[in-house]
């Protein structure tokens, strides 16, 4: 019997399938997001999907406690610039992102506001996630103009809403990203 040799092609081949997943999981932002997003749904994490585009102040405590009756929310009345009562809950991931804290405020019953805090190294994915859903920020040309006059929060008007994302997130900025059921007065 002739003994088969293995050529270096079919080796190489072997070595890049066995070697490529370990690689993309380890050192690629995608692949960091995704392990770490498996690893937060093994410690039992709760999940939260929520479109943005479709939320409205329209919405209820009662609603928000019905949809997401898995998540164990810590609800009470609490007068803050967004309502008068709040409910909030520590979760896993937000959209499919490694996240912290998912707090919606309400006023007189409604949804008023949501604020997301988020693992800052995913800041770059959840922008480019949210430009890719939505668009261009309504305020494009101010974040990007040149010196101290340049938007630093960038901001969608969704019609039923507003989003608020800061462009960068610095050392003494806290990741987080803002709805508000309405745009605020200047």
């Amino acid at each position: 019997m002739a003994e088969k040799k293995h050529s270096f092609k079919k080796s190489f081949l072997i070595f890049l399938l066995v070697m490529t997943p370990p690689f993309w999981l380890l050192f690629t932002d995608e692949g960091s997001r995704v392990s770490d997003t498996a690893l937060l749904w093994l410690l039992g994490r709760d999940e939260i999907k929520l479109d943005f585009a479709e939320l409205d102040g329209g919405f209820s405590r009662a609603d928000i406690e019905t949809v997401y009756a898995d998540t164990a929310w810590k609800c009470g009345a609490k007068t803050t610039t967004f309502g008068d009562e709040l409910c909030a809950a520590g979760i896993g991931t937000f959209n499919g992102f490694p996240a912290q804290l998912l707090t919606f405020y309400f006023q007189r019953g409604q949804v008023s506001a949501v604020k997301l805090i988020y693992r800052g190294m995913y800041h770059e994915q959840i922008l480019g996630h949210y430009i890719g859903q939505l668009g261009q920020p309504d305020n494009v040309a101010a974040a990007v103009a040149e010196g101290p006059k340049a938007d630093e929060v960038l901001q969608w008007d969704l019609g039923r809403g507003m989003l608020l994302l800061q462009k960068a997130i610095t050392t003494s900025a806290e990741p987080s990203l803002l709805w508000l059921a309405k745009a605020p007065t200047t």
